[in-house]
């Protein structure tokens, strides 16, 4: 009898342990991120700063607290993206509005963006793409931006959900709500917008197994794209028309592209957010700046849409203008881009990682790693671009959308999850012998990741510098936290000597003690780092009257009445100086000068009556 060599049998595992294996892997990720943000969340609360709400999370917390206080309209076309104000509403009436519960509550979206990250792993590369979702639940900036008091938890949670629908099996519904996903991540994150573009190309093209009555290159396709833009115009169109009843104005999502637009695109541009006004970098300055400088250029009152054309069409003139310069613009913002410093706008990643030993521990993983491990997995799984290669165009269309702009830490974040997937893809097929010929190519491309990575751009000290202070800022405002702000103040001073900023907080820390004398040598720092700071000049006016010296303190008046040619405020201090040292007939001018531009402030009316009545009495 012919002997028949069982172990010669295929083994092909049941189905019911292929799904066992991938919910344990799933349960493992999520319980690992839980666990790590947890720990972060607990060791980062002594620090003196965790209840603070520093620059954008102020202004939330202030919009959700309208929210939940009854205002869902609001009023005006929305200047930021609304979806995060909203959503802390809904965690303030369930919950309330401590910053420990929303950081919990964020430390949940976090773990769920992991766990779905690793799904997306998995439906790309079997069960090692689990290996995505480890990655990010250990990746110090995922760590700490899920940690802070802004959306970019929602961003990153919305950014892995869209890319786990694209990842996974095609279905009409999944279309549909990647759709919606497209949309509600665009109310986080307007430039994501243009994600649409990839994914709907990646939905339109691959492969979708036909069903009965169904044409895959005719009818599927065109049922595919209507699915999925009517999902994303599900969300979008609700915020637009919500934007055209408050302001007269269709806004898709927000008004503020010209601004946004001209910071990154202006003679002198750094590639980074450089305010408006130096000093005013919170995004209220923002608005309010760029409505005041475009309404002075302009001579007559604007929309939010006019404002936001003008900013677009003095950036397009500099681009016409000097376009080797904005070249080069172009050149230095892709390698920030790519770059392994975490560039921040108001709080630091290092200076939290002070207070926590986890950020410390896990600091080497950094982006340059990401990077380097997403070109080892482009290289490595090369020969199977016809299922990767919606992750390559979703990467760099986020990238390019973020380029036309400027970079931040922050902003750049949705590239992680895409890069992520990439290098899982790698480590899933580093065994297979098909691959091998590509690892001569894979370290090729880790070496000029590096060297990508790896430019010396930027250094942190700026931005411990401006944490430092914008905690001390805060810690200014609370009762008996003096000394803590004066502490912070130092810390910023000991990086940077001469910042304006700092230099500009320890004056008026000075001047609330009754130290105007001390506070002078500060405010002549400051003055000399932004000239062009209006509040800046007025509050420096202040110190140099209450000690005297009053025309040193006119000069400062006259220089913030031309920075701000609309401001009653400069006009009105001038002419109580001028009162003070018995010049009356040009205090009257000042007064009247004032009233012209508040013709309903009884302040300044009664600073002119006070004028006429000395007048008088000559």
């Amino acid at each position: 009898m012919r002997q028949v060599n069982r172990k010669a049998r295929p083994q092909v595992e049941p189905p019911f342990a292929i799904e066992a294996t991938r919910w344990n892997l799933l349960l493992g990720v999520a319980l690992l991120a839980l666990v790590v943000r947890l720990v972060y969340v607990w060791q980062i609360s002594q620090a003196p700063f965790f209840s603070l709400r520093i620059g954008d999370a102020d202004a939330y917390h202030q919009w959700a607290l309208r929210i939940a206080g009854g205002d869902w309209f609001g009023e005006g076309a929305f200047y930021q993206a609304p979806l995060y104000p909203y959503f802390l509403a809904v965690v303030y009436s369930v919950v309330g509005d401590g910053a420990a519960m929303v950081r919990l509550v964020q430390a949940l979206i976090g773990t769920a963006s992991c766990t779905l990250l690793a799904a997306a792993g998995i439906a790309l590369h079997g069960p090692r793409g689990a290996l995505a979702g480890i990655l990010l639940a250990i990746y110090p900036a995922a760590i700490f931006l899920d940690g802070l008091l802004e959306k970019t938890t929602l961003v990153s949670f919305f950014t892995v959900a869209l890319l786990y629908l694209l990842s996974a099996r095609p279905a009409r519904l999944s279309e549909f709500i990647a759709g919606s996903v497209l949309g509600l991540l665009s109310l986080t994150r307007e430039n994501a917008l243009l994600l649409g573009l990839p994914a709907l190309a990646w939905l339109v093209l691959r492969d979708r197994p036909a069903t009965a009555g169904d044409d895959v290159s005719g009818r599927a396709r065109w049922l595919t794209a209507a699915a999925f833009v009517g999902g994303c115009a599900l969300v979008l169109f609700p915020v637009g028309a919500r934007n055209y009843a408050a302001s007269g104005e269709f806004h898709l999502t927000t008004s503020q592209f010209g601004p946004n637009f001209y910071i990154g695109n202006h003679a002198g541009a750094t590639g980074l957010y450089d305010p408006l006004v130096p000093g005013h970098a919170s995004v209220a300055d923002e608005r309010v700046d760029a409505t005041r400088l475009a309404e002075q250029a302009s001579g007559r009152t604007l929309t939010p849409g006019e404002v936001s054309s003008y900013w677009t069409a003095r950036a397009l003139e500099f681009i016409r203008a000097q376009p080797a310069a904005w070249v080069g613009q172009l050149a230095r913002k892709t390698a920030l881009t790519f770059n392994a410093v975490e560039i921040a706008d108001t709080e630091s990643q290092e200076v939290y990682a002070e207070w926590s030993s986890l950020l410390r521990v896990l600091a080497p993983f950094s982006f340059a790693i990401v990077l380097c491990l997403a070109a080892f997995g482009v290289c490595m799984t090369a020969n199977a671009w016809r299922r990767m290669w919606f992750l390559y165009a979703i990467v760099l269309t986020y990238a390019l959308s973020m380029i036309v702009f400027y970079v931040f830490a922050r902003y750049r974040f949705p590239l992680v999850p895409g890069l992520i997937l990439l290098a899982a893809g790698g480590f899933a097929v580093w065994r297979e012998k098909a691959v091998q010929p590509m690892r001569r190519w894979a370290l090729a491309g880790v070496g000029a990741a590096a060297l990508l990575a790896y430019l010396p751009l930027e250094n942190s000290r700026a931005d411990r510098v401006a944490h430092y202070v914008n905690v001390a800022n805060a810690l200014l405002k609370e009762p008996g936290k003096w000394n803590d702000a004066e502490t912070f103040y130092d810390r910023a001073l000991n990086e940077s000597p001469r910042s304006p900023a700092a230099h500009f907080g320890v004056a008026t820390l000075m001047r609330l003690r009754n130290r105007s004398q001390d506070a002078i040598p500060h405010f002549r720092i400051a003055v000399d780092g932004w000239p062009d700071n209006a509040d800046l000049r007025l509050n420096y006016a202040q110190a140099l009257t209450e000690v005297g010296q009053h025309p040193a303190a006119l000069d400062e008046l006259n220089a913030a009445a031309s920075l701000r040619v609309a401001d009653p405020t400069a006009y009105y201090m001038a002419g109580q100086v001028l009162l003070t040292a018995g010049r009356l007939e040009e205090a009257k001018q000042k007064f009247e000068r004032a009233l012209e531009l508040s013709p309903e402030s009884r302040e300044i009316r009664s600073g002119l009556q006070r004028a006429n009545e000395l007048i008088g009495k000559q």
